[in-house]
Parts: structure tokens; C-alpha cells; sequence
């Protein structure tokens, strides 16, 4: 079970590193191949379509693989096909009501009444027609999790990515524009409800053994297991869509606030500030587990050892690269993307400052999941989201889009301090500080070198960028490794994360070496 168990943890993680990479490339092909006023209709669609995702089965893929492996694995094989099916019927049919109520009544409300623009009606109709293809792809999803057949959600996913790019890409270049871009969105999830289905008929279905022939499912024992699967849904519901509201409110909000070529400014910060949270995102995955095991056998020693190095490795990233963008951030976004998109570089410099401390926020709800009440976390995402909502409708109209990376910071930083100060009251020894003030003034000296980089107008901003992060990280790490920021344990990790990477052996080797030299705990 344990080597399953992480087989299915490394295809997520694959899974989550391919979804986070098909995205940043279907953002940045749609910003330059579109105008900025079409990118920001196209931005609040793919931020619609999210937050109906969520709304309306947000919680159902893991009520779906919960029941199932425990009806499997306890041998009840009618109720786990049963799962399966009912829950197909559930997706089926609220894909086809939040569809309907699409077409007739939301989107024409949303496009006429709240962001008073009729360029936003069409892409918002290409929504209904992918709900009823995306929620039944999560069904399946949900199945392919709980008999931990994870290679299979990847599959999916990168089906769904890969048709959607390659369609919007096409449609776009042929003139359709953003209704080219929606479109090719309705094939990627058309294609990843296709690719689900076959691999349930053709793989899933031979590992449910088929129940008695003599066990007949009454209607009104279906209508109890549904219960049953939504009831369990809801508060996952809850907090994911907590979770989007934070992330993405901000720009529903400015729609009815700014013209899209603003929202498209604000799109292409808001995609290069959550580079922060492909790390935690990851170590999440495993993280909860791992304490809550650690917490079970009531080992005080193993629990605080996580706890210390999941935010010494998380910050050891996190710093630099937060410090590094904001201090580059119109370099960055001058060398990826077209010279009008630099007017959202104070926005990024704001927004991957909040996004920075929403990493620590992720991994610390990870572990409060896993030794204490779950819905801490829960509590907190429904707080900030309100937050947020307030902070964005307040400080908007004042400041534009740099009010509303305001309020996303603000809420971040808020939401983060409580998690970090239940954790350090959750260790048994006390926390050292000594490392956290080594990283930062490594990356201080690191930001000094980068002010003086980006006040030398003669470079070209590309130079200035690969330059800056090159020289920046040696700078940094090099700092760390004088102030004996590292320890044998990091030489360990090391080895074991590179030990395949046969040609760069030696190279890792003097690493190794160096790091022991300036190890804090010879």
C-alpha cells in the first residue's frame, strides 16, 4: 500500500507541475497573440469559469475517491460501482442546470448588469458549454484517485491542456480572436472528458469487481448515497471556493470597475506572482500525511523536525525569489511579454510579496490539517476572502490594479500570521530564528546587487533580467554558505534529489563539499 500510495503522489505532483506549466504557456501565447484589451476578456472568462468549476462541484472528485477506496478496500463492491455511477448522474446533472442557468439568466446579467460590457456575453456562454465536459471529467477524475490510478489524472489534465492550447492557438491566428481563445478551451475540456471516458470503460472498470447479480441498488438507496457524497463535499466546497474567491475575486471585482485592458495588465502579474506557489503547492501533497502520521504516534521529535524543515526549505526558495522579482519585475515582464504589459510591474512587485507569504499560508494549513482541527484552515480562507472583497471594492477605485495587489497582500500576511504562531505553539522545542535571519540577509546583500543592476539604463531589460537572477542566486546562496546557512542534512537531500543526474555528479560532488565545509552542525 505504501509504495502506492506514493506512486500516486508522484504522478500529482508530475500532474500539478504539467497543469502549472501548460498554464503559464497558454497565458503567455494568448498575451502576445491577442491585444491587451482582448487578453483581459479572455482573463475574466478563465476567472468565471473557475469559480463555476468550483461552485458547482468543487468537492465531489474527493467524496468520489474517499467512498470509493473505502468501499474497494472493505470489499462492498456493489456500493463501489454504485459510487461511481451515482456520482456521474450528480456531475451530469448539475453540469447541464449551472449550464442552462448560464445561457438564460447569469451570463446575460453578468456581460449587461455587472461588468456593463457586451464583449464579455460570448465567452461567457462558452462556459455553459464546457461545465457539462468538465464536470464530468472530474467524476472520473475523483474515480481515478480513489483506486490510485493517478497517471491516469494526468493524463487527463494533459490532454485538457494540450487540445486547449493547441485550439486557441489556431482559432486565434485565424482571426477568431477571443472567441477563438474560449473556444479552444471548450475543446481542451471536451477532449479531457473524452480521454476520461475511454480510460474508465477500458482500464477502471475490470478493477470493480462486478457485484452480485442478486444485489439490486433501489432508488431510494441511490438517493441516500448521493446524500451522502454531496454532505461530504460541501465543506471541501467551502474552502476551495474560499481559496478561489482569495486568488481571483480581485479580478471579477475590477471588471466592473476598469476596462479589460487593465484586468489583461493585472492578468500578466498575477500570473508571474503565483511562480511561489508551484513549491508549496507540491510539498502539501505530502506534508499532510506525514504529520498527521507523525501525530498519530505521538512523535514529538519527527513532527517538529517537519514542521522546522518544511518552512526552512520553503523560505530558503521563497525569499529570494519573491525579492528577486519584485526588485525585477518590469524587467521580467519587459523581456516575456510586449512593452504595454510593463504597466503592471508595480503590480507584480506588489502582488509576489503577498503571494509569497500565501506559500507559507499553504504549507502551514497543510500541516494544521494533519495535527489539528482541519477547518482552521477553512475559517481562515472564508476570512480573507471576505477580506479581500472589501479591500479590493475599497482600495480599487482609488488605486487601480496596484489597489487591488494591495488588498491581495494585505489579506495574505493576515491569514498567515495566525497558522505560523499555531504551529510554533504546536512544537514541543523552541524554534531558532538564527536560520530565517541568515537567509534574509542573504538576500538583502542579493537585492542590494539587483537595485544596482536595474539602475543601469544602458543595459537592455533581457540582460538585466538573466543577468540579475544568475548572479543574484550565486550571490545569495554564496552569502548563505559564509554565514553557515546550510546544514549536512541539506548535503543528504542533495545527494538524493541528484543523485541520477549521472553528467552533473561531479559538479554536485563540489556542492556537497562546500556545504559540509560551511555546514552549521559539524
Amino acid at each position: 500500500m505504501s509504495s502506492r500510495f506514493l506512486k500516486a503522489n508522484i504522478f500529482i505532483l508530475i500532474g500539478n507541475f504539467i497543469f502549472r506549466v501548460g498554464g503559464y504557456i497558454y497565458h503567455f501565447l494568448m498575451s502576445n497573440f491577442l491585444a491587451s484589451y482582448s487578453y483581459g476578456v479572455l482573463s475574466i472568462f478563465l476567472t468565471t469559469l473557475n469559480v463555476f468549476q468550483t461552485l458547482s462541484a468543487g468537492g465531489i472528485p474527493p467524496a468520489i475517491a474517499k467512498y470509493l477506496s473505502e468501499y474497494v478496500r472493505l470489499g462492498e463492491d456493489d456500493l463501489a460501482r454504485q459510487v461511481v455511477y451515482s456520482s456521474l448522474k450528480i456531475m451530469g446533472v448539475l453540469g447541464i442546470s449551472f449550464s442552462l442557468l448560464l445561457v438564460f439568466f447569469i451570463s446575460p446579467y453578468l456581460a449587461f448588469n455587472y461588468f456593463h460590457n457586451s464583449d464579455y456575453l460570448i465567452p461567457l456562454y462558452m462556459i455553459s458549454l464546457i461545465l457539462p465536459f468538465s464536470l464530468v471529467a472530474g467524476a472520473f477524475k475523483g474515480t481515478f484517485q480513489g483506486l490510485y490510478k493517478t497517471e491516469y489524472i494526468v493524463a487527463s489534465r494533459g490532454a485538457e491542456q494540450g487540445f486547449m492550447i493547441l485550439f486557441s492557438v489556431i482559432l486565434v491566428i485565424m482571426g477568431l480572436s477571443v472567441v477563438g481563445a474560449t473556444l479552444g478551451s471548450v475543446f481542451g475540456y471536451a477532449a479531457s472528458a473524452i480521454l476520461s471516458l475511454y480510460l474508465f470503460k477500458k482500464y477502471i472498470l475490470k478493477l470493480i469487481p462486478h457485484p452480485d447479480a442478486k444485489v439490486k441498488f433501489s432508488s431510494k438507496d441511490e438517493l441516500k448515497l448521493m446524500k451522502k457524497i454531496v454532505y461530504f463535499s460541501i465543506p471541501v466546497s467551502i474552502a476551495a471556493l474560499s481559496e478561489m474567491i482569495l486568488l481571483v475575486v480581485t479580478s471579477i471585482i475590477m471588471a466592473s470597475l476598469l476596462s479589460p485592458i487593465y484586468i489583461g495588465y493585472f492578468q500578466v502579474a498575477n500570473t508571474l506572482a503565483r511562480i511561489p506557489l508551484m513549491l508549496p503547492n507540491s510539498i502539501a501533497t505530502t506534508i499532510l500525511p506525514a504529520t498527521s502520521s507523525a501525530k498519530a504516534i505521538k512523535d514529538d521529535d519527527l513532527l517538529d523536525k517537519y514542521i522546522s524543515e518544511s518552512y526552512r526549505y520553503i523560505l530558503i526558495i521563497i525569499i529570494p525569489v519573491c525579492i528577486g522579482i519584485a526588485l525585477l519585475s518590469k524587467q521580467i515582464i519587459g523581456t516575456i511579454y510586449r512593452a504595454e504589459y510593463m504597466n503592471g510591474s508595480t503590480t507584480l512587485s506588489i502582488l509576489i510579496i503577498g503571494m509569497g507569504f500565501y506559500s507559507i499560508f499553504s504549507i502551514s494549513s497543510s500541516i494544521i490539517q494533519g495535527i489539528r482541527n482541519p477547518r482552521i484552515p477553512m475559517y481562515l480562507l472564508v476570512l480573507g476572502a471576505i477580506l479581500t472583497i472589501i479591500l479590493t471594492c475599497t482600495l480599487v477605485p482609488i488605486y487601480g490594479i496596484e489597489g487591488a495587489a494591495i488588498g491581495t497582500t494585505i489579506t495574505s500576511i493576515i491569514m498567515t500570521i495566525p497558522t505560523v504562531i499555531i504551529l510554533l505553539k504546536s512544537k514541543k522545542s523552541k524554534i531558532s530564528i538564527t536560520p530565517y535571519l541568515k537567509m534574509i540577509i542573504a538576500s538583502a546583500v542579493m537585492g542590494i546587487y539587483l537595485l544596482g543592476l536595474t539602475s543601469q539604463i544602458f543595459i537592455p531589460l533581457y540582460l538585466q533580467t538573466i543577468i540579475g537572477f544568475i548572479i543574484g542566486m550565486i550571490i545569495y546562496f554564496s552569502v548563505l554558505l559564509i554565514l553557515k546557512g546550510f546544514t549536512r542534512r541539506d548535503v543528504q537531500l542533495l545527494e538524493s534529489c541528484t543523485g541520477k543526474i549521472k553528467p552533473l555528479t561531479p559538479f554536485f560532488n563540489k556542492i556537497s563539499n562546500l556545504i559540509i565545509r560551511f555546514s552549521s552542525d559539524k
